[in-house]
């Protein structure tokens, strides 16, 4: 699944190495969430406890946001 947004620094190039190299998690922390590329292109979808965190709290609010809603199924489908 691609990103909602895009963000400098956005991970979408190399998160298919990244859960390659990572494998099957329990626990998943994105401390530099951004746009989430790399968690929304987990193989598999959600999986376990996924946590993401962000200093720019405009992209903590949208991801808060949009938790429950139409939109988040959106995203979180592939």
């Amino acid at each position: 699944m691609k990103a909602p947004f895009s963000r400098f620094g956005n991970k979408d190039a190399i998160a298919g190495e990244v859960w390659r190299r990572f494998g099957s998690v329990q626990n998943y922390l994105e401390p530099f969430a951004g746009s989430a590329a790399v968690l929304l292109m987990r193989p598999g979808g959600a999986q376990g406890i996924e946590t993401l965190n962000d200093a720019d709290g405009f992209i903590a609010n949208f991801f808060r946001a949009i938790a429950g809603t139409e939109l988040a199924f959106f995203i979180g489908s592939k």
